[in-house]
């Protein structure tokens, strides 16, 4: 599902370097709207340092007067902020509310909003919200500057787009029990299996590997390994007779 309705919205940022970080964060994850509120004339050249490959979405930039302008024609709005009664007040994790976003983006425009980087976003400014995010951090330092913020915050919405990897198919119980007959050969062949203890040590071969949820392609690997025991062992007795 693409991102491109997805806008970030950069509340009255005070260092250029950590505009250029933000654009590259991004790009990273495949957003290009960025939106600047009541932002000081932005030094090019120090942004674009930090910005990297992202100086395409530094260059598209809107710059809006006010939040109200920047929050134009957004059916869905995000607020995010670090302070302790975020959380209280019912603030959410961006694991949790990723999947709303990009859902909310299939139809709409969506802003993510972020304030600046010493204070963070008013109250009076997380009142043009509708939802309230704010980051799990450590007890121990809490403070996430604003790149990481964005990055963290479009990481989630990136894996919440992108399409699930398909299930794999898992081999066979026939072809499972062909590698258990083959892999008890093949470590009998190298001695690794010997004696009364060989059926306890197949058993809880059996069961570790049956935790890997083996597929067709990795039970042939191991049927490889298995055979190349068993020829070794033999070849090994051929030569010591």
């Amino acid at each position: 599902m693409s991102l491109d309705r997805v806008r970030i919205v950069l509340v009255r940022p005070r260092e250029a370097q950590n505009v250029g970080a933000v654009a590259r964060a991004m790009k990273n994850m495949g957003l290009g709207r960025l939106v600047l509120v009541d932002a000081a004339d932005l030094d090019e050249a120090r942004a674009a340092t930090l910005a990297v490959h992202a100086g395409d979405v530094l260059a598209a930039r809107r710059e809006a007067a006010t939040l109200a302008d920047a929050l134009a024609g957004c059916g869905f709005v995000v607020g995010t902020s670090g302070r302790p009664t975020a959380a209280r007040d019912g603030g959410i994790a961006p694991r949790t509310l990723a999947p709303r976003i990009v859902a909310a983006a299939a139809t709409n425009d969506v802003a993510l909003v972020f304030g600046p980087e010493d204070s963070g976003l008013t109250l009076e400014e997380l009142k043009l919200c509708h939802h309230v995010l704010t980051i799990p951090t450590s007890d121990a330092y809490g403070s996430l500057n604003l790149a990481q913020s964005v990055l963290v915050v479009a990481y989630e919405l990136w894996t919440a787009a992108v399409p699930a990897e398909a299930e794999r198919t898992l081999a066979p119980h026939e072809r499972l029990e062909l590698l258990w007959t083959k892999l008890e050969a093949g470590l009998t062949a190298v001695s690794f299996l010997h004696g009364d203890e060989a059926p306890a040590m197949m058993r809880r071969l059996r069961r570790l590997l049956g935790r890997a949820e083996l597929d067709d392609d990795e039970v042939q690997i191991l049927l490889g390994v298995a055979r190349q025991m068993t020829w070794a062992g033999t070849r090994a007795r051929r030569s010591s007779d």
